[in-house]
């Protein structure tokens, strides 16, 4: 099974992509775990900036830092 991440072994739909194949449901299970992805979910969420899945990542926030709250807290 062919598994992907960002990378930079090659460009895939304008992505910077590492492969990896692996060989038994031990090699996949221990690839997942280490941020690899199969082709449909790793190309499915553009939001997932740290490959790990999941929408958000390791971008920084936007906005304004919290207002100090008075009283010291």
């Amino acid at each position: 099974m062919m598994l992907y991440r960002k990378g930079g072994e090659f460009e895939w739909d304008g992505k910077p992509t590492d492969m990896l194949c692996v060989a038994n449901g031990n090699e996949h299970e221990d690839a997942l775990r280490e941020g690899w992805r199969v082709a449909a979910d790793y190309l499915a969420n553009p939001l997932d900036h740290d490959g790990d899945g999941k929408s958000g990542g390791s971008l920084p926030r936007r906005g304004r830092p919290p207002k100090a709250r008075e009283g010291g807290e």
